[in-house]
């Protein structure tokens, strides 16, 4: 049956197709008749096809249309009513119109009146009415043949055709209610053609994108019921997606640590999964818990490098240190070997004078060196309140271009700028110098004033 509906009013699109160049020319009236018209002139204007499946933003229960009608004759003075009707089409349900009354004023000969259609009760199914001047109030009919306007009306839902290559890759295979649900999570009801490019027949890769990344974050903000769950494709790590904290992360943060997308997609992949719909439910499964298990000090880890890296970035945006553990923060563990890299004090891209100071109280760098540095200071700041940046409590200063020490207290003793840099230099110092004589690294001797 549905494929007949489909047939059907795909015979009716084509029927207008056909006509749409042919005429409709009015016959030769009198000029002193009084009447009311249809004021189109294509043929094609006056069998009309209404698909709910274009106005699926907002789920409207009417659509409104208007209808241009316009008036022969002397104009008048005086106010007057058009009747205007519906009646039924052999062979098809009774669309639901409504017509309200039409009344033109003084002088007035030509506007549009509004009819409100309502949504049909059964989808794949085409509804039609009649809607006709029926000359029985003060303004009679003028022109034969623009009289009455047939109306097909119908829900049914067909795949865009644009929905191939890039927009199935990255939204996943089409269906009724993926369509649904991406016009009313977009606002548009023809979302599609913001994917597709006529003019260079081309896809846009990156709204493509864009709309992935939004409906999973839309998606996974809280769970689906069944009976709408829609399936949206999880991208890989590398395609680096924007996506938020999904419902269900808090969960397992014990294991897999702060949110973030890549790292989410890559347990996504590790677990074998691919989409929105039962992601929750892969997150939830024994092997996701073993998965959690065998990769909780890499995630850890991971989040500790990206900490870091974080941190070089604030620096560089002349970020105080006070800011940093509200941006982002990770409590390390003095039982961990980290990856770190190099601050931005002692790299000193910008050419401040930092690194000449880091490296008198440190040395040249090292991955290994600098871990060490970071542990000492944990283990006197207190891991919950120890913030890696204070090691080297610089700020920069973009307005003169230049550096200048942060006064933000840390640790124990509660020192900000050059105090702190000299009482951590003091303890990594004596904490190395208890290190056995295997170690590969030196810290300078250097006489604090």
């Amino acid at each position: 049956m549905k494929r007949s509906i489909r047939y059907i009013f795909g015979l009716l699109c084509m029927a207008v197709t056909f006509t749409a160049c042919e005429s409709n020319e009015p016959e030769l009236f009198d000029k002193d008749a009084s009447g009311a018209y249809f004021d189109y002139e294509y043929a094609a204007d006056f069998d009309r096809m209404l698909n709910f499946s274009d106005y699926i933003a907002g789920a409207p229960d009417t659509v409104s249309l208007t209808l241009k009608v316009k008036l022969l004759g002397y104009l008048m003075d005086e106010e007057r009513t058009l009747s205007v009707k519906t009646k039924e089409i052999e062979g098809y349900l009774p669309a639901d119109v409504t017509i309200g009354e039409v009344v033109f004023a003084g002088k007035e000969y030509e506007k549009e009146i509004e009819i409100n259609v309502k949504r049909p009760m059964l989808e794949d199914s085409i509804y039609a009415t009649c809607i006709y001047l029926d000359g029985s109030g003060d303004i009679g009919t003028g022109i034969a043949g623009k009289n009455e306007i047939n109306l097909y009306v119908t829900e049914s839902y067909e795949q865009p055709s644009v929905w191939y290559s890039h927009v199935e890759t990255y939204l996943g295979s089409w269906s009724k209610e993926k369509h649904i649900f991406l016009a009313n999570h977009t606002g548009n009801s023809h979302f599609y053609s913001n994917l597709y490019d006529n003019n260079s027949s081309m896809h846009l890769f990156d709204s493509i994108i864009a709309l992935n990344v939004s409906a999973v974050n839309a998606l996974l903000a809280s769970e689906q019921s069944a009976e709408t769950a829609v399936d949206i494709p999880i991208l890989k790590e590398t395609d680096f997606p924007n996506y938020r904290e999904p419902y269900f992360w808090s969960k397992y943060e014990e294991h897999l640590g702060v949110f973030r997308a890549n790292k989410f997609c890559r347990f996504i992949s590790l677990l074998g999964g691919s989409g929105t719909k039962d992601v929750a439910a892969l997150f939830a499964s024994s092997e996701a818990a073993e998965e959690m298990k065998a990769n909780a000090a890499d995630f850890h880890k991971d989040d500790v490098l990206y900490m870091l890296n974080q941190y070089y970035s604030y620096a560089a945006a002349g970020r105080p240190i006070s800011e940093y553990k509200n941006l982002f923060w990770v409590e390390m563990k003095n039982s961990v070997n980290y990856n770190v890299r190099i601050p931005y004090w002692w790299e000193d891209p910008n050419s401040l004078g930092t690194a000449e100071i880091v490296k008198r109280y440190f040395g040249e760098y090292k991955d290994d060196k600098y871990q060490f540095m970071l542990k000492t200071i944990m283990k006197e700041d207190g891991a919950s309140e120890f913030v890696a940046a204070s090691v080297l409590p610089f700020i920069y200063d973009k307005e003169s271009g230049s550096f200048t020490w942060d006064n933000t207290p840390f640790g124990t003793k509660q020192l900000s700028g050059e105090e702190r840099l000299k009482e951590c230099y003091r303890l990594i110092k004596a904490a190395n110098d208890k290190r056995p004589d295997s170690r590969k690294f030196d810290i300078p001797d250097v006489v604090l004033e």
